[in-house]
């Protein structure tokens, strides 16, 4: 437990959002990081100990969302979809039997008994004005709501009638570009109850050929669905770990990423200029900490949208001048105000076909209560030398807490979560005198 006086640190986490890469021959062949300017990274692995991650495991590409909940500590097994998130962020939370999705609007033909996507517009841009159409319909023993939520999308949200469950374990409708067919949605694999999946994917098929038709004649006639999702019982992270969490993650998504873990979120809308944009995000880390918070997740995208341009030089660049951002961070641990843990969530390869790729991703943890191990610099092939050898996102926490000395002992239980970091006196539940 934390008592009166304790000196244990808080905990910053910098995700540079795709920074990790490939080695290319443009850049010498060393990763844009490598190629970069980073003083401040390289006095942070300096100070640090280093290592190099896996998000998900060797190997696997994951999305952001996937890899933050794993950074966060928690098992993707337990990863509640995507459009649950989408749908906190957007402040439409489902009721707890319902499955929510993202449905994007396209334009379709026929092409031999096969509908075809014609024209996949960017969902984020334009607007739509569905008047004089209802997209709402009751399908069997389900009842189905779609909400506009602006650009040319919505949510869909499927709620049960009877007794008999859905589930958010099916596949996605969208194939991610124009010319190609919609996909037929279909229960996962791993759907632990299959016929509840068989059941919301029949439901969302007939549901995309019913809007179809009172969707005809217009412009966009078609729309998709994807990314199911449902309410969860993860652990909330101030449960799980002690500490008054915060994200500074732009946008809808890591909004409703930040409401599924119990995390409170600080919106900074993303800056066009990478300096400007981490900038005001460390200035806003350093006055929540001194705000009290014992937790911030100070992330980027723009790592990972100069990879996708596919130019390795730019990347590079850019990383440069988020690096220039990053000096009130390695203030924090000369001063020795906090643990601050840097990594990127996944790689985005700047050449080649990928989206996102399944490489190792450099790691440093800085500060607290261990040395820096013989690291001086940042990037994929330094900190594979570091003392912290090979991890999993899951792990990252677990190691910032120890750190920070706030590792929980796990042979008590003074709560009914599995709390790995020290919990304060406000968690515990005393027990009270019988009245006499």
């Amino acid at each position: 437990m934390l008592k009166p006086g304790d000196t244990s640190l808080p905990i910053v986490m910098a995700v540079l959002d795709g920074l990790a890469d490939r080695r290319h021959a443009a850049l010498g062949n060393r990763t844009p990081v490598e190629a970069a300017r980073t003083p401040n990274l390289d006095a942070l692995a300096r100070l640090g100990r280093s290592g190099v991650l896996y998000p998900l495991g060797p190997g696997l590409a994951p999305s952001s969302h996937q890899a933050h909940f794993a950074l966060f500590g928690y098992d993707l097994e337990r990863f509640p979809g995507r459009g649950l998130l989408e749908a906190l962020g957007e402040g439409l939370p489902p009721e707890p039997s319902e499955v929510v999705l993202r449905a994007n609007f396209a334009r379709v033909v026929e092409r031999n008994g096969v509908l075809w996507i014609e024209k996949r517009p960017d969902p984020r841009g334009g607007s739509l004005d569905l008047g004089g159409v209802d997209l709402d319909d009751r399908i069997g023993e389900v009842a189905v709501r779609f909400v506009y939520t602006g650009g040319l999308q919505g949510l869909l949200f499927l709620t049960p009638l009877s007794g008999r469950p859905l589930s958010h374990f099916v596949s996605d409708a969208d194939p991610l570009e124009a010319d190609a067919p919609v996909l037929e949605v279909l229960p996962l694999e791993e759907a632990p109850d299959h016929q509840a999946a068989a059941r919301t994917a029949a439901v969302l098929n007939e549901w995309m050929l019913r809007a179809k038709d009172r969707l005809r004649g217009r412009d966009l006639d078609f729309v998709l669905v994807k990314w199911a999702g449902a309410p969860s019982d993860v652990t909330p992270f101030e449960k799980r770990y002690g500490l008054r969490g915060v994200s500074l993650g732009a946008g809808p998504l890591y909004a409703g990423l930040a409401a599924a873990v119990g995390l409170d979120h600080r919106e900074i809308g993303m800056q066009r200029d990478p300096f400007e944009d981490v900038r005001l995000r460390v200035g806003e880390t350093t006055r929540l900490l001194e705000e009290g918070y014992g937790f911030v997740h100070l992330h980027t995208k723009h790592p990972d949208h100069a990879g996708h341009t596919k130019d390795p030089l730019h990347k590079a660049d850019v990383i440069s001048e988020i690096d220039r951002a990053l000096e009130p961070l390695v203030e924090l641990i000369e001063r020795r105000r906090a643990v601050v843990v840097v990594c990127a969530d996944h790689q985005t390869p700047s050449s080649g076909p990928l989206y996102h790729g399944g490489g190792p991703v450099p790691l440093v943890i800085a500060g607290g209560a261990d040395g820096p191990d013989e690291v001086t610099a940042f990037g994929e092939t330094a900190c594979a030398h570091g003392c912290l050898g090979t991890v999993r996102g899951t792990d990252v926490l677990p190691l910032a807490l120890d750190a920070a000395d706030r590792s929980s002992f796990l042979a008590d239980r003074v709560t009914p979560h599995l709390a790995l970091g020290l919990q304060p006196p406000s968690a515990l539940v005393p027990l009270r005198a019988r009245n006499r």
